[in-house]
């Protein structure tokens, strides 16, 4: 993976969490230092059981993504719960960061699937939920992909399962291949075509395929418009965040008008899904420098976020001996132990 493209996996988690703050703070513009909120942590906790999949497909030739992800997330409701307990030995270096252990808000559907078991899956349902924040935290997977295409579907569909319910399923789905694709091209158009057309192939149903050709076809015909976008992301649902994130970022889709794009999605009836996603995706296309740097370096998380980007990036290159990523080193492991 280039340089360049490692910029853009760093954005693709810069741009969540910024997308979120932005969200989050209403119609005014966030001063001083910015909280991040509960979907940036459970899109690091993504992050993290994303390298521990990587690393144990190298060191034990197979991995359990379903299992990497529900741990993944259990570890962050137990830090959430115990914010004062000592790091876990499978913690790994995120155990050590404070931020990730405090109270960013409700999680709702997340919090409620954890509280007494491990979770569901695409066999076993726990919710009906729909909402957005299954589709949000899977985006990291989608630095997956670059090992076959449409893993990223399937990882992305899997991890909202283990909280959410179907509607959140292939939405997560569908925007985690866009996120792919973003990263993979640098380029709007591409990035939602191409991850519009590996949805069809890869099984996702025809009714999110349909919000995404819907969303394309009205970026096409009446970018830009609040109307629009009100009527095509009326809540808070993953179907919504992921139809006002696509209308956004093909209605603004160069590298200078990223700002733009955020303030068309923050005019969202229910924001903070459509600015999170879309910032995820801004970043993902442009990369880390293209995201507005007074909020980017206000960001309280913004040296984790980064660091996990530079390390999914690691995870996401090829070796010279055909192998993936880090794994092989024994301080790599430490940091994302795979027991």
């Amino acid at each position: 993976m280039s340089t360049l493209e490692e910029s853009r996996v760093r954005g693709l988690l810069l741009g969540l969490a910024v997308g979120e703050v932005l969200g989050r703070s209403g119609a005014r513009e966030p001063t001083g230092v910015l909280r991040h909120g509960v979907v940036t942590q459970l899109a690091c906790a993504t992050a993290d059981a994303t390298v521990r999949c990587s690393v144990r497909w190298l060191v034990e030739d197979r991995a359990d993504p379903p299992r990497e992800l529900r741990g993944a997330y259990r570890r962050w409701w137990r830090r959430r719960s115990a914010p004062d307990a000592a790091p876990a030995a499978d913690d790994g270096w995120l155990g050590g960061v404070p931020l990730l252990a405090e109270d960013r808000g409700p999680a709702g559907s997340t919090a409620r699937a954890l509280a007494t078991g491990t979770g569901g899956g695409l066999d076993s349902p726990v919710t009906t939920s729909s909402g957005w924040h299954a589709l949000a935290r899977a985006l990291p997977l989608a630095t997956l992909n670059v090992r076959a295409d449409g893993l990223a579907a399937v990882l992305g569909a899997e991890s909202a399962a283990v909280t959410h319910g179907p509607g959140s399923w292939y939405p997560a789905a569908a925007a985690s291949l866009v996120a792919a694709y973003a990263i993979s091209t640098g380029d709007a158009e591409q990035a939602v075509g191409a991850g519009l057309s590996s949805a069809v192939v890869h099984g996702v149903d025809f009714a999110t395929v349909g919000v995404v050709d819907d969303a394309v076809r009205a970026a096409r015909e009446e970018p830009g418009r609040r109307d629009r976008l009100r009527g095509g992301a009326p809540d808070s649902t993953s179907a919504s965040a992921l139809w006002g994130a696509v209308y956004c970022l093909l209605s603004h889709p160069g590298p200078g008008d990223v700002p733009r794009a955020l303030r068309l999605a923050r005019q969202a009836p229910f924001a903070a899904p459509v600015t999170t996603v879309t910032g995820a995706f801004l970043g993902a296309v442009h990369g880390a420098d293209a995201l507005p740097r007074r909020v980017v370096t206000s960001l309280d998380l913004a040296y984790v976020l980064d660091q996990l980007g530079r390390d999914l990036a690691r995870e996401a290159r090829q070796n010279a001996d055909g192998t993936w990523g880090a794994g092989a080193d024994v301080r790599w492991r430490a940091r994302y132990p795979v027991g």
